[in-house]
């Protein structure tokens, strides 16, 4: 795969952004050792991980072919009890037909919408602990916390960068390898770029892929030691951090406890341990 990871970036923290509206998702950590990794469809940009397939393929007859086949190899996958006469009228229908394989092609781009809605889950991270619009948006206006990541482990390790861009990129449907595959999941627009995102992609059982880590309702193991620190949000309320502050000493030490505190004459917030 040509997608560099945190790990061969250089990275060595990245950061996931929660509420503590949920408290068990937070407790699950300590007391089950997993993650929760979300469903796409609960993200709040609409273009995020829904692909609309170019159809700029079929303008030459290189592209026009290898749509071809490739639907034609998928309608086989799918249908290996029809008749190959039926396979070849098939063929012929869509050869002589662009309009069909126009249509083909965004009825595969709702297929996939729904795909990977029920196949895959996705944690987000970032670069930065200490974002005021990101404790805003995600920390349910800096009442919430931060988790703090090592990447030197084999989870985080292979978090992805997301690709920020001007212009909608052009996802081709029939291409074969991996980065590819992987690029509606890391693709955003660029009024996005403040957030520096990375992701984890995982297949979410029983839908299994090769070379992907996988969940299962949406839960996945956490290696030990990968979190580092929870980090409180500034308006967190005396009652949610003692809450907090009891599951950080279920870690027996191996966690830390930091907070996100107000620099009083900046618009910055600086990050510091809990004594």
């Amino acid at each position: 795969m040509k997608t560099k990871t945190a790990a061969t970036l250089g990275i060595k923290r990245l950061y996931h952004y929660q509420s503590i509206e949920k408290l068990e998702r937070l407790a699950r950590i300590f007391t089950e050792g997993t993650l929760y990794f979300s469903n796409t469809k609960d993200f709040n940009d609409p273009w995020d991980c829904r692909p609309f397939y170019t159809k700029a393929i079929l303008d030459t007859a290189d592209g026009y072919e290898r749509a071809l086949q490739w639907l034609i190899r998928c309608g086989k996958r799918h249908g290996p009890a029809l008749p190959e006469e039926e396979h070849a009228k098939r063929e012929r229908e869509m050869r002589a037909n662009r309009q069909l394989l126009e249509w083909m092609i965004d009825e595969l781009t709702r297929e996939m919408w729904a795909a990977i809605e029920k196949q895959y889950r996705v944690y987000c991270l970032t670069l930065h602990p200490d974002s005021a619009l990101m404790w805003s948006h995600y920390a349910r206006s800096h009442t919430g916390v931060c988790l703090e990541f090592s990447v030197m482990n084999e989870l985080v390790c292979g978090a992805l960068p997301i690709e920020y861009l001007d212009r909608y990129p052009p996802f081709d449907f029939a291409a074969n390898d991996e980065d590819a595959n992987l690029r509606p999941f890391l693709t955003k627009s660029s009024v996005w770029r403040y957030e520096d995102e990375f992701r984890l992609v995982a297949a979410e059982f029983p839908y299994v892929a090769p070379g992907m880590i996988a969940t299962k309702a949406g839960l996945l193991t956490l290696p030990k030691g990968a979190l580092q620190s929870v980090i409180l949000g500034a308006r967190t309320t005396p009652g949610d951090r003692r809450l907090v502050q009891s599951l950080v000493e279920k870690s027996g030490g191996s966690v830390a406890l930091k907070e996100a505190a107000l620099v009083a004459d900046r618009y910055d917030l600086e990050i510091r341990y809990l004594k």
